[in-house]
């Protein structure tokens, strides 16, 4: 049985509260830092792994300021 969508966001939001999933954004930070660098890429396929690894970390670095927007618009 699937969750209320209010129970889901307040589910997440004490994930975030996590040390794990502190140490998970400190992690993708660092992580972020590195990807952009464009002295590390060789040719075309490096520069769009790059930026689908960037999507990904960006979407995961935004996630707890969009699950707070979410709770306050509803």
């Amino acid at each position: 049985m699937a969750k209320p969508d209010e129970q889901f966001l307040k589910d997440r939001l004490s994930m975030m509260e996590s040390e794990g999933w502190l140490d998970l954004i400190e992690d993708l930070k660092k992580i972020e830092q590195s990807v952009v660098n464009l002295d590390t890429m060789n040719n075309q396929d490096d520069l769009f792994h790059a930026k689908g690894q960037l999507h990904i970390i960006r979407f995961i670095l935004s996630l707890e300021d969009a699950t707070k927007f979410t709770i306050e618009q509803s």
